[in-house]
């Protein structure tokens, strides 16, 4: 039981390589990262400078020989990220009206 613990909470010490902002610079505070999804081997985890406010989302994934992270910055606060993930997913024919939108000439006047 203890060595499923260990492979459970392997995630945090990946962790450790997100320690500063990549907008700033900073040192991120201990309570800037937020487990927001916990799927199978991955972790969706979101952080919030204490210092620039900037935000930045990371999926660390554990695999049987190792860890990997994939990060990016977003303007997305935690509380938008949660309710975007309880949202159903676009579907094609919203994706192919979407394109047509972002594609007229008169686009900008639409906005």
């Amino acid at each position: 039981m203890l060595a499923n613990k260990k492979k459970a909470d392997s995630w945090r010490k990946n962790l450790k390589l997100i320690s500063h902002c990549p907008v700033c610079g900073r040192d991120y505070k201990s309570q800037a990262g937020k487990l927001f999804i916990k799927e199978n081997d991955a972790r969706f985890v979101h952080f919030t400078c204490h210092h620039c406010r900037s935000h930045f989302m990371a999926m660390v994934m554990v695999m049987p020989k190792g860890m990997s992270t994939v990060g990016m910055v977003t303007d997305l606060n935690l509380k938008d990220v949660q309710k975007l993930y309880k949202m159903s997913p676009l579907t094609i024919d919203e994706t192919i009206e979407g394109y047509k939108i972002f594609n007229r000439p008169d686009f900008l006047k639409l906005l």
